[in-house]
This record gives C-alpha cells, structure tokens and sequence, in this order.
C-alpha cells in the first residue's frame, strides 16, 4: 500500500477558494484511492484559473508502504517543469523556502479556450498532462428568493457595484435562514461547477444553533465549506444555509471546471463527502487523474464571486 496524498491540494486549493480535500483516507487502502502500489510515482498538482496569473504547483512522488508520510519526506526537489501553449513555453523552478513547490520563471495570464500543456521530468520519470480551459465565467445576478414563492424578494449587488459593494449595501444584509440565495448565470459548454463558501470574519458570532451539536462540536465547525461538483443545467446555484455557521461577511466562489477537474472532483472518494449540494455522476472507487505517467491533476477553471453580510436572527 502506498499513501500518494495530494497534499499540494490543501494549498493551491485553498487559494483558490474551492476547498477540494487531500490526503489518504482513513477507512480506505491509499492504493485504493490513489492507484499505483509502489514508491516514486510522481504526483502533480497544477491548477490554472482563467484570467489569473499561472499558478504555483506541486510535484510530489508516493512513499513506500509503511513508511510515514511527511510532504518534506515525498517532495520531489529536482523536477524539471514546464507548461507550454501556442508554441510558446514557461519554465517553473523549485521554491527553495517550500519542498516539493515549483514557481513560474515568467509572467503569464491564463486564457479562455485554450489549450495549456505540462511537462515534468525527474530522474528518469516523466508526466505529462493537458487542459482545455473554460470560457470566461460571470455571475449574471445574485438574489434573494422568498421561500416560499420562489420569487425575487432582492437583488444584491455584486463586485461590479465595487469591492464593498456586497458587503456593505443594503440590499446584501441578509438575516440568517431569511431566505434563499441564489447566483443566476449563463451556463456555456463546462461540464461542471463546483462552490465554495468563505466566512471572512475571524471571531464572528456564531449563528447556527442546533440540539444536537455540543460545544465541542461547535468548536469544531470551519468558516469555509465547499460542495462536489455539480452540472447546474438551469444555469443557477442555491446557497443552503446549512453551510453558513457563522454571522458577517461571506463570499461564494463558484468554479467552472475543465473536463480534468470536474472528472477529478466527482471521481475522489473525499471530494464526494463535500459539505454541501449534490454530487454529479456516480461513486469511483478512486479518482480519475488527468496526468499520464504519474497521477494527480492538471486542470483549470474560470471563477466569478459574489458576497453578502449575514446578520444574526431577530
């Protein structure tokens, strides 16, 4: 059994705002999870965003079986990386302040509707992988829903209106459970999407209130959660408010995915344990990774956000 954790996930993830979840599961064989049984397959993890600079990534190899897993203990320090598109080529170089971090060498913003591909050669090993990022994605509208009626009670205003526009209009203070919220957009030829929701106020009361959490439970709870991919064929998500704990200013992030991070996310044994919204496609037994001669993810999305203040129950 190796235990191949993408712990690069954790971290390019979690800029990213979309809170995919790493590692080796618990109740599981990692070669289950993760496919090959045997030390120094490299694992990669490289994540574009349209309209954003080309990212760090992570190159990492599995460990033997029975051998602690530390990230300093699998990163692969002398990778030779590269992404390339259009006949024009980036270099990446090892990050000497963090194992197994590669930088890019040169400035790039990444394209709608293009074609990147990644090149990673170590000692003899190589892995390759492609993506085809996403159109452009824009949230058309966020609104507030009755409950009962489905019909618009608000329309909040959105980062076009300004930075602090969703925070501090009118229109976006919203009661916890007063409600739904819902982002409207056009829903283009990505194959999924995927959200993730961010409660930005460190020390904000709590509002949730639930028989059955203890306070250990409560102590427990996170200001970010995220959802498995989903198709939204009508072009709309709805935040359920169970995945807000907390009063203050929020942010969703929905991501529009390539075919190679929706396959990944709705394939992962983790992934599918989202914390909120329904899964798109059936159980996997493992992921379908998007890298050939290695394992991991090469993918790539374009991301829009809206926020809102949510304020305690009168």
């Amino acid at each position: 059994m190796v235990c191949a954790k993408l712990k690069g996930f954790a971290l390019s993830v979690a800029m990213l705002g979309s809170f995919l979840i790493s590692g080796c599961s618990t109740d599981r064989r990692a070669s289950e999870l993760y496919g090959p049984s045997e030390a120094g397959v490299l694992v990669i993890d490289a994540l574009l965003l349209v309209d954003q600079p080309l990212p760090d990534l992570f190159v990492l190899e599995t460990v033997a079986p029975g051998d602690s897993y530390s990230l300093e203990g699998a990163a692969v320090r002398d990778a030779v990386v590269e992404i390339s598109t259009g006949g024009t080529t980036f270099t990446y170089a090892a990050d000497v302040d963090s194992a197994g971090r590669y930088l890019p060498q040169q400035n790039h913003i990444v394209l709608p509707e293009t074609v990147y591909t990644l090149r990673v050669s170590s000692q003899g090993r190589e892995a390759t992988g492609t993506t085809l990022t996403p159109e452009q994605f824009q949230i058309r509208e966020s609104l507030l829903l009755n409950e009962g009626t489905l019909q618009v009670d608000r329309v909040l205003k959105t980062f076009r209106d300004g930075l602090d526009a969703p925070y501090v209009a009118p229109e976006n203070q919203v009661e916890y459970l007063d409600g739904l919220l819902e982002a409207r957009f056009d829903r283009g030829n990505t194959p999924g999407y995927q959200v993730g929701i961010i409660s930005l106020d460190e020390g904000s009361e709590r509002v949730l209130d639930a028989d059955f959490l203890d306070e250990d439970d409560y102590d427990d709870l996170e200001r970010h959660a995220s959802s498995p991919p989903f198709e939204a064929p009508d072009g709309s998500v709805r935040l359920p408010w169970f995945a807000v704990y907390f009063a203050g200013r929020h942010v969703i992030r929905i991501h529009a995915l390539d075919e190679n991070w929706f396959n990944f996310a709705r394939s992962s044994p983790e992934s599918q344990e989202g914390n909120f919204g329904g899964l798109a496609g059936d159980s996997f037994e493992r992921p379908l990774f998007s890298v050939t001669g290695g394992i991991g993810l090469f993918g790539s999305a374009a991301m829009d956000s809206i926020g809102f203040n949510v304020l305690p129950r009168q």
